[in-house]
């Protein structure tokens, strides 16, 4: 099970370790090709797998107008991490102090607690103040050290980089199917039930409420056709991201209709994969109105799911 730590690691921390650094959002199909040799590689020299991230992602600190919105929480990746077999997730709580370390300084703190042996980057990965930190640096440090150092090329599709960015574009757009060819799996939430109005199971289609983290990034407004992991089964689902316009409601919710189940779902924890979008958002002129087109959703989101396989969980 991956273990995690929080702040530079003191003293002795980690024995001989292959380590990578980035913020890893999404561990999508770029990620994961630096991260199975890196494991796999660990795991044939005896040594400790270990990611160096940052929690929040620097650009909210950095540029805090310009934070994006997580493709997965903190809670989400280590989930992804522990499936792919990381033996230590390293969280460095990112601050301006932080940031003001040289990357000399910053790589210093890092190899007082881990006896790094093995460091895989990205290409196109940069780290300290002013971004000054890059493999050149790494190698000379790798020298004195006696770590090597390898560089991980960027992964790409449809001749474009495979980026945390470019995935955020499509599913802000409601396009899941586009960002699940990018991310190796369906794009997901992992989330509690919590209570709501009861809206849906007065209309007929009793839903389970999602509590979603601050700062996760949802899907356009719309309904999907999903599926849904709940203590090692799993359901067929619609679900809608939005605000009731019907009702004239301005919070906006993620409520999802399990399809043949009946069951108390409260305070458990669903994993919730977006397949396809069924369609946009709209408000309805009267309640059957609403409910004749939920009965058309349903019926769409089975069609759907019966006809796609499911994804990759990992």
């Amino acid at each position: 099970m991956t273990q995690v730590s929080f702040g530079f690691p003191a003293a002795g921390f980690l024995g001989p370790s292959h380590m990578t650094m980035g913020t890893f959002d999404g561990v999508h199909r770029g990620h994961q090709a630096l991260l199975k040799p890196l494991i796999a590689g660990a795991r044939k020299a005896g040594a400790a797998s270990v990611l160096v991230t940052y929690e929040p992602h620097p650009r909210c600190v950095l540029d805090p107008e310009h934070c994006p919105a997580n493709l997965t929480t903190l809670e989400e990746k280590t989930w992804l991490l522990d499936q792919l077999g990381l033996d230590q997730l390293v969280v460095i709580p990112f601050t301006p102090q932080v940031a003001a370390l040289s990357p000399a300084a910053f790589m210093q703190r890092l190899l007082r607690g881990i006896q790094v042996r093995r460091i895989v980057i990205g290409e196109n990965h940069r780290f300290g103040h002013g971004r000054r930190g890059d493999p050149a640096l790494l190698r000379r440090l790798g020298t004195r050290h006696g770590f090597t150092v390898e560089v991980a090329p960027t992964l790409t599709r449809g001749r474009e980089p495979i980026s945390s960015s470019r995935i955020r574009r499509l599913v802000l757009l409601g396009q899941v199917r586009a960002a699940a060819q990018l991310l190796g799996r369906d794009y997901f939430i992992r989330s509690t039930v919590e209570h709501g109005l009861k809206r849906g199971r007065e209309l007929g289609f009793p839903t389970a409420n999602l509590r979603i983290s601050p700062n996760k990034l949802l899907p356009a407004t719309g309904i999907y056709a999903v599926r849904v992991d709940s203590a090692d089964r799993t359901y067929a689902g619609a679900l809608s991201v939005g605000f009731r316009p019907t009702f004239g409601s301005n919070s906006l919710t993620v409520e999802v209709f399990i399809l043949d189940f009946d069951a108390d779902l409260y305070d458990r924890l669903l994993t919730v994969w977006f397949v396809q979008r069924l369609r946009a958002e709209k408000r309805f002129a009267s309640v059957p109105a609403l409910q004749q087109q939920m009965l058309r959703d349903v019926a769409a989101a089975r069609r759907i799911l019966d006809r796609v396989p499911a994804g990759d969980r990992t």
